[in-house]
Order: C-alpha cells, then sequence, then structure tokens
C-alpha cells in the first residue's frame, strides 16, 4: 500500500462552439494531488463533469511527498 501523493501538472483544453459554428479551444494548466496518472484523469473527468469537450493534452508529474 502506498500512502505517499504525488503532485501532477495536467496540461488541457476546452473546446467549445461560437455562434458562428466556429471552434474556439481554450488551454489550462491545474496541479493536481492524486497517487497515480489514472486517478488524475478520473479527477479532471469529475472536475468538468464527464464532458466529451474536455482534452487532457498533458500530464507530468512534479513530485512525490
Amino acid at each position: 500500500m502506498n500512502n505517499w501523493e504525488t503532485e501532477f501538472e495536467v496540461k488541457y483544453s476546452i473546446t467549445s462552439t461560437d455562434d458562428s459554428n466556429r471552434q474556439n479551444a481554450k488551454s489550462e494548466t491545474l496541479i493536481i494531488e492524486a497517487s497515480s496518472k489514472s486517478e488524475v484523469v478520473n479527477i479532471m473527468q469529475h472536475r468538468f463533469q464527464y464532458s466529451e469537450s474536455l482534452h487532457i493534452d498533458e500530464i507530468k508529474e512534479l513530485w512525490k511527498y
């Protein structure tokens, strides 16, 4: 059992369609504390209510404590 947590940097984008049917992408970065990359994905999906417009671009491990 691993009780250590890791901080991950998550780069993601959210796509949306404007009134003229053009797609816009907004890129953001979050720091998330989790025990694995798969948990990070689950946290992100839950945070954005399992939206299909969420695209996780990169998950990078920052440090473990």
